[in-house]
């Protein structure tokens, strides 16, 4: 199921996936790619930072890089995991709080 938002200014409509995101939960840990698409600037560039951390802890050979390591990725699985079940909806939270309209009227009250 999906929902429509328009922008009042232009007249522009974006359809808005709901439920569980694929790209979201396979593209999280892939520099924050989908969270920067779908508007997410601050949690892109969260994921950005944990992804260049993982990278560079990767290159450091001790045991506490090791561990640090391991860490670092149970955090970006679940990271991912939280963005396959948010990142819809969070995108179209972020566009209503921009401005953006429910292109159905009556889409509101069953929300």
């Amino acid at each position: 199921m999906s929902i429509s938002l328009q922008y009042p200014g232009s007249g522009q409509v974006k359809t808005f996936d709901e439920g569980w995101s694929w790209s979201c939960f396979f593209g999280a840990t892939v520099l924050g790619l989908p969270l920067f698409q779908r508007g997410l600037m601050v949690w892109g560039a969260a994921m950005l930072v944990l992804d260049v951390s993982t990278l560079i802890v990767d290159w450091i050979d001790t045991d506490a890089a090791a561990s640090l390591y391991g860490w670092l990725g149970l955090i970006g699985l679940a990271a991912s995991v939280f963005f396959g079940f948010r990142g819809n909806a969070m995108a179209a939270e972020h566009a209503l709080a921009r401005g953006w309209q429910y292109a159905d009227k009556h889409r509101k009250w069953f929300d």
